[in-house]
């Protein structure tokens, strides 16, 4: 009888190593046809089915019976690639999860080579609390996701297709957001959270994992609804996080360096005028900004990644006309078109951007400024020199666009042009081509 006749009212045997192959078989033939997979979908469900299977792979190696753990790896393929969110949680299930991966370890297209998930997902210490959270529900989902990220980007990433890929996309994504919500909802969580950054706390190592946990709850915030986002930065805000990006900015793993820009731009790209208003209150508390907290570390910092991430930050934070929008919309850093379309400029950010050029300009640009000091037959510079005089010249451009009197008055006052064509001498090309970037706009 043709399984579309009876896809309604499948059984598969009860599972032993006698008669794994008929159950390799039958799960094989049913997934063929959409009311096969229906159906197996609800038998497997329904029968706990997955839970029968698990006792094999333990029986099967024991007996180093490497066809029957071949046979149990393509049937857990199978059901996984089913595509159902129930089998998808089933198979991260505590009591299930080891079993499952065990028995993806042995894949039959790779027979002479063992993976390893069983060790790794089951090794202690893999999950780290930075702070306890009391919920188990909340622990519950944590766990869930770890095991989804890890079945979609090592267990399965081979056979990954499109649809189980949305699946389990999907699946993490809803628990992340219920994760982020429970968190930003306690005070007592945040406080704890935001208070391993005060001097009283010497553990070097937790400060590193909060900041990391803090970037992974904003990576998570960007999928959010944009007044979830805004409730999410301003609880964090409350708590300090600008203090937290201050002193992960300035840290010696590039690691935190790479999460604070992280949350930083993705703050920016939520609302550059949250964190603005943030600057202005360190202004009038006669605190370091920000921005000098950005210069500091542009002027020193080794990755190019960061590097860029900080010159398009320091660019978005003083544009004097952009009031909301993000990195990379229409009101980009550098936009000549958006230029153009300006709102009214705001007397707050005005200030802002004056009190830039009576100091933190000239630490800025520095670098520039001391080339009058080199011997013009020596214009060689090391890969971090020449990247740095490179995103300089970048943000000196969109200063020169963006504000006109102040940056015109400065660039003059400081030999900037001067310096700047200096750069010519230089064997880099990239160097010659922003000199001539530079030109262009000063004629």
């Amino acid at each position: 009888m043709p399984i579309d006749h009876y896809a309604n009212s499948i059984s598969l045997p009860a599972p032993t190593l006698g008669n794994i192959q008929e159950v390799e078989a039958q799960v094989r033939s049913y997934s063929v046809t959409n009311p096969g997979r229906e159906a197996m979908i609800k038998f497997v469900t329904s029968e706990d089915y997955i839970k029968q299977l698990i006792p094999l792979v333990d029986m099967a190696e024991d007996m180093e019976d490497l066809p029957s753990l071949h046979r149990l790896c393509n049937i857990m393929k199978t059901f996984i690639l089913l595509n159902e969110n129930s089998i998808m949680e089933l198979a991260v299930r505590d009591d299930l999860i080891l079993g499952v991966v065990g028995a993806l370890e042995y894949d039959p297209d790779f027979p002479s080579h063992k993976a390893n998930h069983r060790h790794w997902l089951a090794k202690e210490g893999r999950y780290k609390e930075v702070v306890r959270i009391e919920d188990e529900e909340i622990r519950k989902k944590i766990h869930t996701v770890y095991r989804l990220q890890y079945l979609k980007d090592v267990v399965l990433a081979r056979i990954l297709d499109d649809p189980t890929f949305s699946v389990l996309n999907g699946l993490i994504f809803f628990q992340q957001v219920d994760i982020v919500q429970h968190i930003q909802s306690n005070p007592g969580f945040l406080k704890e959270l935001f208070g391993i950054f005060s001097s009283q706390e010497t553990d070097q190592e937790r400060k590193k994992e909060a900041v990391l946990f803090i970037q992974q709850c904003c990576a998570i915030a960007k999928n959010l609804q944009p007044a979830g986002r805004n409730q999410l930065y301003n609880n964090f805000l409350a708590h300090g996080l600008l203090q937290v990006i201050n002193f992960a900015l300035r840290h010696s793993d590039v690691a935190v360096r790479v999460g604070a820009t992280d949350v930083l731009v993705s703050m920016i790209d939520h609302d550059p005028q949250m964190i603005r208003q943030t600057i202005f209150r360190q202004m009038s508390e006669k605190q370091t900004p920000l921005t000098d907290s950005l210069i500091d570390l542009l002027l020193v910092e080794a990755d190019l990644g960061v590097k860029a991430q900080i010159a398009d930050a320091i660019k978005v934070l003083l544009d004097p006309g952009s009031q909301a929008g993000p990195l990379d919309g229409p009101g980009k850093a550098g936009g000549e078109f958006a230029a153009r379309l300006r709102p009214t400029v705001d007397p707050q950010q005005q200030e802002l951007v004056k009190d830039f050029y009576d100091d933190s300009a000239k630490k800025l640009f520095k670098p520039l400024v001391d080339l009058k000091d080199r011997d013009p037959k020596n214009m060689e510079f090391s890969v971090h020199q020449v990247s740095l005089f490179i995103y300089l010249i970048e943000i000196l451009c969109f200063f020169v666009r963006q504000h006109t009197h102040h940056s015109k008055y400065f660039v003059l006052s400081e030999k900037l042009g001067h310096r700047i064509a200096q750069l010519l001498s230089s064997p880099e090309k990239y160097l010659k081509l922003s000199k001539f970037k530079f030109g262009s706009l000063q004629a």
